[in-house]
């Protein structure tokens, strides 16, 4: 708890010399690009911060993501405000984030198996149909999507959508390493 508290200080005071993401990765070990929790909205997080990446100073984050207007926005164009909720099999809420002014969300707390997301915003909700891959959001929801993903993770829309007895077992064998997240 207080590591996670001393972490999120320090990614804070880092946000103001990181608001631009646009410079590019170096490939490397060193960082050749801004980092803090306003980095390279749009793109897979999990990429560098997994336990296993090529950047191993990079926080490790079980779930993180970008949220915007609509499922094809640009990767400059996240929400600020948005409530990303994360469930229990049996429904129980596990934990509560917010976006920042970016659309950028991230946890590092360790989440149960088949974990559940769902999005409020502004009264409205949105759930995923099955747990997730991956808690790389953008491995699947980018530009271009990847499987059934309806692009990039968007803020309820108020719409009402027709819910078919969606194959969550098929769906969560779509490949997703391919996806590029911008």
């Amino acid at each position: 708890m207080l590591r996670d508290r001393l972490l999120l200080l320090g990614l804070l005071l880092l946000a103001p010399a990181c608001a631009s993401s646009s410079e590019d990765d170096d490939g490397g070990g060193g960082v050749g690009f801004a980092t803090g929790s306003e980095m390279r909205p749009g793109s897979d997080c999990r990429r560098c911060h997994s336990k296993d990446s090529d950047y191993p100073s990079a926080p490790e984050w079980t779930l993180a993501g970008t949220v915007y207007p609509l499922a094809d926005s640009p990767a400059e164009d996240g929400v600020e405000g948005v409530t990303v909720k994360v469930t229990a099999p049996d429904g129980a809420e596990v934990l509560s984030l917010t976006t920042n002014r970016v659309g950028n969300f991230y946890t590092s707390k360790p989440l149960p198996a088949d974990y559940r997301v769902a999005l409020e915003y502004q009264g409205e909700r949105i759930e995923m149909p099955c747990p997730p891959p991956s808690g790389g959001c953008a491995k699947c929801h980018g530009q271009p999507p990847i499987g059934e993903a309806p692009g990039r993770i968007y803020v309820p829309q108020g719409e009402v959508r027709p819910n078919p007895a969606f194959d969550c077992e098929a769906w969560a064998t779509v490949p997703t390493a391919s996806a590029s997240g911008n």
